[in-house]
């Protein structure tokens, strides 16, 4: 067994293992940093039905032209689990709450022409109403001002998800013309053109980020015109030149982690070209009349298929969905079912500050495969990415779900400020690369301390890289992988939430635990 070092390690028949850990202040992640590419696969057959039983050899991946190894491999469903047994004074991220899947709709008013709002709306409206199940379906507004509006929206953290009795899509038409009418009635905001595609990617990112709660792959249907990758100088309010790449990177980075892929769809009316210029209809997102002349003359792309296929590229959804929200939402619907997740290390000098194509195949005939086509292939400082998903970790109010988590806070025996957290992992959701007799994963934690109506920080993040054996890595996936430490609760703290990133795979875990009125009373 190889632990991270200052980390003293010992067994357990009953929990698996259990690592005490200490945090590694003044010391920094290794300067070299392997890098897994994590690909969320789907497959399926030529009638657009999952393939649920293809293995390992069957896959093939290309990374820029170049074949790679697949190094993690493994199949995941969205069905739902019994939750984990809790004992005393246990909480776990993964409660009978928890939602097994989701499927979530984001009619974007604020990017859809005029033109054609109504057309999607209807469209939108027998869509819905023709479901025949509608369990973990749901339904939110980018309104003009730039809000997250829920129709249908996602329980709050801790509510059951719970099937439905009757699907709530057969009062869609009632329930969204409702929301449409409110929410058309207000007055559209003067909005620049670079100020709304900012507005849009915080929308997209606050859902992948609500999304995080729920375990496995989930999707959204995009129903938008889009919005540009790049402005010109006669576009910008500026008058410079504006790119939005790093805004998409940014944006596909957290995707990954939340496991969320983009089914954008968008609606041409006959004789519309792709390419929307912004003339007739944007007015409403505040383009003046002097630059919308000009935006007629000077074609960017905006909302055209291809832009939008970026986006779908980036996050694994289905590229080109098409104009049909319906056949988009059915498949969106039946892809977050089943998937595959498959992992592999690019050699170092691929991570060159570009953007990398990616191609995965399938062996086995008539296997269509759906995933994402490429990524930016970003130089990072060791540990940056880490510091990143802690950071989004930290800035929700609720619990991220990728990596299943059970834990438990006790005042110490002596009194004082001090309390012990116990914790177990759920290794089912690792990527534990298997190499030579070996299964070797690096997860990094985070501890905070939340003190009421105060930004949250978390302190100094704490290694802990895996290297199992066989026998070994049998009981972590039986009984979990436990770790303990002892945490100093700070004057006003309530609650401490912990937070697990597994570099292998960038899922994220988190759980937040009340202080004991014991360890309260300590201070």
């Amino acid at each position: 067994m190889r632990s991270t070092k200052n980390a003293c390690v010992r067994f357990s028949a009953v929990l698996g293992i259990v690592f005490l850990l200490v945090p590694l202040y003044g010391e920094g992640p290794p300067q070299t940093e392997p890098r897994m590419v994590d690909l969320n696969v789907v497959a399926l057959d030529s009638h657009g039905q999952p393939v649920t039983d293809l293995m390992r050899d069957e896959f093939r991946v290309t990374d820029s032209g170049q074949s790679q190894s697949i190094a993690f491999f493994r199949r995941r469903d969205s069905k739902r689990e019994r939750p984990p047994a809790q004992g005393p004074n246990e909480f776990s991220n993964r409660t009978a709450t928890n939602i097994p899947r989701a499927t979530l709709i984001l009619f974007d008013l604020l990017n859809e022409r005029f033109s054609t709002r109504g057309f999607a709306a209807n469209q939108l409206i027998r869509s819905l109403v023709s479901l025949e199940a509608s369990d973990y379906v749901y339904l939110y507004l980018l309104t003009l001002d730039g809000r997250l509006y829920p129709v249908h929206g996602l329980p709050p953290p801790g509510e059951p998800g719970q099937r439905e009795k009757a699907p709530w899509t057969r009062d869609a038409k009632e329930v969204v013309s409702q929301a449409l009418r409110a929410q058309l009635q207000i007055r559209p905001v003067d909005i620049d053109d670079a100020v709304r595609v900012q507005i849009t990617y915080d929308a997209l990112n606050s859902v992948a980020a609500e999304l995080s709660r729920v375990p496995g792959r989930k999707n959204i249907v995009w129903i938008t015109d889009g919005v540009p990758i790049e402005l010109g100088p006669i576009r910008s309010d500026t008058g410079e030149y504006v790119d939005f790449t790093p805004l998409l990177r940014q944006m596909s980075e957290g995707f990954d982690r939340s496991g969320v892929a983009i089914y954008p769809v968008r609606q041409v009316m006959l004789g519309s070209p792709n390419n929307v210029n912004l003339d007739e209809d944007l007015g409403t997102t505040g383009i003046t009349a002097g630059r919308r002349s000009a935006a007629v003359s000077t074609p960017s792309g905006t909302g055209s298929i291809d832009t939008l296929d970026q986006f779908a590229g980036l996050t694994g959804g289905r590229p080109d969905a098409g104009k049909d929200i319906g056949a988009a939402l059915r498949q969106a619907i039946s892809d977050a079912g089943t998937s595959y997740q498959i992992g592999y290390y690019p050699p170092e000098k691929n991570w060159d500050d570009k953007y990398h194509k990616i191609r995965v195949t399938c062996s086995r005939k008539g296997v269509r495969i759906q995933t994402k086509t490429g990524y930016y292939a970003w130089r990072q400082n060791p540990g940056a990415r880490a510091e990143d998903a802690m950071n989004s970790a930290m800035a929700t109010s609720f619990d991220a779900a990728e990596i299943g988590l059970r834990a438990s806070l006790s005042p110490d025996p002596k009194g004082g400020l001090t309390m012990r957290l116990d914790a177990h992992i759920d290794a089912r959701d690792l990527a534990l690369v298997h190499t030579g007799a070996f299964y070797d994963g690096q997860l990094r934690l985070a501890i905070a301390g939340l003190v009421p109506g105060q930004q949250p920080h978390h302190g100094a993040l704490i290694p802990l890289d895996l290297h199992l054996s066989a026998q070994d890595r049998d009981r972590a996936i039986e009984h979990g992988i436990g770790f303990a430490q002892n945490v100093a609760i700070g004057e006003g703290v309530n609650s401490v939430r912990l937070i697990v990133f597994d570099r292998g795979s960038d899922a994220i875990g988190a759980i937040t635990l009340p202080v004991p009125e014991a360890g309260r009373s300590g201070r």
